[in-house]
């Protein structure tokens, strides 16, 4: 529950983020593997056709700096 709970705090500062500093901030404050790997799943099932622009820039560039993190893979 507790990481469901912080999975959706992260989901929703990502959608409030304007560029990819915010984004980049928020990604390197997850503390735990099984987070990052959840909201890397999550973020990989998303169509930008559920997200106005600025909501799946900042989806793809979370997931692609997942991706780039080597302790987070």
């Amino acid at each position: 529950m507790v990481t469901e709970r912080h999975i959706s705090d992260i989901i929703e500062a990502l959608k409030q983020a304007e560029d990819k500093q915010q984004v980049t901030q928020i990604v390197s404050g997850i503390t735990h593997d099984d987070i990052a790997a959840q909201l890397q799943s999550w973020l990989e099932t998303q169509s930008p056709l559920e997200w106005d622009s600025t909501q799946w820039s900042s989806f793809r560039y979370a997931l692609i700096c997942l991706r780039g993190c080597p302790e987070l893979q």
